[in-house]
Formats: C-alpha cells, sequence, structure tokens
C-alpha cells in the first residue's frame, strides 16, 4: 500500500511539474519562430525594397501573414496567442 501511494505520489510530481514547464517551453520558442520569420520577412522586403523600389508588401510564414513597410522599416503581424506584435529596426 506505501509502495503503490508513493509511486502514485510520483507519478503526480512528474506529470505536475514538467507539464507546464514544458508547455510554457514549446509557447516560447513559438514565439521566437514567429520572431525569426518577421526578421526573414525584414531581410526579404529590403532585398524587395532594393530591387523593385516597392513600398509595402506581404509574405505568409507557416499560416501567418507578415505585412512590411519600407517607412519605418517596420514588419506587424498577429502571433499565434492572437496579439499583434510589431517589430521595427532602427
Amino acid at each position: 500500500m506505501a509502495e503503490t501511494m508513493l509511486s502514485l505520489f510520483m507519478v503526480f510530481l512528474v506529470f505536475g511539474s514538467l507539464l507546464p514547464l514544458v508547455h510554457d517551453m514549446q509557447v516560447r520558442l513559438e514565439l521566437k519562430k514567429e520572431r525569426l520569420a518577421a526578421y526573414e520577412t525584414l531581410h526579404e522586403a529590403a532585398k524587395t525594397i532594393a530591387s523593385t523600389g516597392s513600398a509595402e508588401g506581404q509574405r505568409s510564414v507557416n499560416g501567418i501573414l507578415y505585412s512590411w513597410q519600407a517607412e519605418g522599416h517596420c514588419v506587424e503581424y498577429v502571433d499565434f496567442q492572437g496579439e499583434q506584435v510589431r517589430l521595427c529596426i532602427e
């Protein structure tokens, strides 16, 4: 009986502490991936501006639409959590 209770306690301890940690790590990784794609979009925008002179554009990566503007060198997108994000290069 004591061994069973100890085993159950260990299972609850492992899943109760590790699952939230893993979930938090996955959320942070997804946000970093989206931020990387935003900076890649700014890089592609700079090449497009230099070659065609376009003032704005859009790029879709993994279902997220990144909109960029030449004025201010900014990119805007809605992240997977539904929050509006604006990144600018200074």
